[in-house]
């Protein structure tokens, strides 16, 4: 993250991506996979620094470089080795950015999910106990699901409407306004708000 200055001088908070190139590896139709989707590579490497046998093989397969990640977005009109840059967003965009937050470790029921502490007189104690986890007689176990103690964060978050304020082509940056899930070196999932949605929620 880092900080820009609108045209009218306002201080805006903005992050910084990398946002390809990616190349196109494959299509998904549906007479052969049920669903219609656009299969796209990021980051390609040598191949003997992917450790997946299976993976080199769906490359050699494909006849096309080893790519580092792969990922699919379905809906996505595209062509076999086409190249996918930055160059498809622009400013003023809205979209839609997924990634895995950052994992804080294990945690207390009260800092996961924002319990109230307990009674701090009379003795007891109760300060920060979770408090009952199931009931007593039937059916005598905890119930799955019980909001209790354990990691915290690490897990995958969406946000929405988040505007695109520029496009640097030349080093394929996008600069979009605000935070992003997750921290530096983090992998990313960058999808365009339809025209119809986006202009809803401008409005």
């Amino acid at each position: 993250m880092t900080q820009s200055f609108s045209e009218e001088g306002t201080l805006l908070p903005v992050t910084v991506i990398q946002a390809g190139p990616c190349r196109v590896l494959d299509l998904r139709t549906k007479e052969k996979n049920g669903y219609e989707a656009a299969v796209l590579g990021f980051e390609q490497v040598e191949g003997s620094k992917l450790k997946s046998k299976p993976g080199l093989g769906f490359f050699k397969k494909l006849g096309s470089p080893v790519f580092k990640v792969i990922r699919e977005f379905r809906g996505m009109q595209a062509k076999i080795n086409q190249e996918v840059s930055v160059e498809v967003f622009k400013a003023g965009d809205l979209l839609q950015i997924q990634g895995m937050s950052r994992g804080k470790g294990w945690a207390g029921a009260i800092k996961r999910w924002n319990f109230s502490r307990g009674r701090e007189t009379h003795g007891g104690n109760f300060n920060r106990a979770l408090g009952s986890t199931g009931n007593n007689t039937w059916p005598a176990r905890t119930i799955p699901g019980r909001r209790m103690s354990g990691r915290l964060g690490y897990e995958k978050v969406s946000i929405k409407n988040v505007e695109v304020l520029s496009v640097i082509p030349e080093d394929n940056l996008l600069i979009v306004k605000g935070p992003i899930p997750g921290g530096e070196n983090g992998l990313l999932t960058i999808r365009k708000i339809a025209e119809r949605k986006a202009k809803a929620a401008s409005e």
